[in-house]
């Protein structure tokens, strides 16, 4: 787990990092897709920008939307513990819980870093929620490599390239500010919601908590499921 001692102080440097990001343009659209895109954006982004562009905006949701379980993560695709969950842990909620449709799981990122901002923003800078999903599941896999290369941006590109975004159309997303802020405020709302200091952090059906190790885990979403679900099993 990645704790942030001072989250005001963190918000303030990744908020700044905006502005490091791209040339200060503020991209807009009024393509139909664009459009669409910003009118049907999840419940989550109420209340933060959402851009004018076609993306990947909000929650990024997992299995069945209207599940009585919630499950929340707010992760940061920077954070080696984050990769962890990504790699180890959603695998068994998928399995357990979100396949069976018990489960809807939540993303929303929580960045650190100037890099993870970029990494978050040209990861939703995709056609649509699967190709975030394959390129976030990527960059958690490949996290080390990236990390330690020696050009990360140039890293990054290429694996949100794999999707089809060419390194134009990533530059061009990083230096939308309305892509950027989107993200920022995300992790703002994050901490003023949810209290979020660390990340991983989980919240289940409103109750935030660091990731307590899967079997923990496990005991208390089938204890937020109920009795119906225990004596089916």
């Amino acid at each position: 787990m990645i704790l942030i001692t001072n989250p005001k102080t963190a918000i303030v440097a990744v908020t700044m990092a905006v502005y490091a990001l791209g040339s200060g343009t503020n991209a807009q659209s009024s393509s139909p897709t664009a459009d669409a895109a910003a009118s049907t954006a999840p419940a989550a982004s109420v209340g933060i920008t959402v851009p004018d562009r076609a993306g990947v905006w909000g929650d990024i949701v997992y299995g069945n939307r209207d599940a009585s379980v919630e499950l929340i993560e707010y992760a940061s695709l920077t954070c080696p513990h984050c990769a962890s969950f990504s790699r180890d842990v959603l695998p068994l909620l998928m399995k357990d819980f979100i396949d069976e449709g018990h489960v809807r799981f939540v993303f929303r990122n929580f960045v650190l870093n100037r890099l993870d901002l970029a990494a978050a923003a040209a990861s939703r800078c995709l056609a649509d929620e699967d190709a975030t999903k394959r390129t976030m599941a990527t960059l958690f896999a490949e996290q080390a490599q990236w990390l330690q290369s020696d050009n990360q941006l140039a890293a990054i590109m290429e694996i949100v390239g794999r999707e089809g975004l060419s390194e134009d159309g990533v530059r061009e997303c990083l230096s939308d500010q309305q892509v950027t802020r989107h993200i920022v405020e995300m992790m703002q709302k994050g901490a003023k919601d949810h209290d979020v200091k660390a990340t991983p952090t989980l919240v289940l059906n409103g109750v935030s908590m660091s990731f307590p190790g899967y079997a923990a885990l496990k005991l208390r979403i089938e204890a937020q499921l109920g009795s119906d679900y225990l004596n089916k099993e």
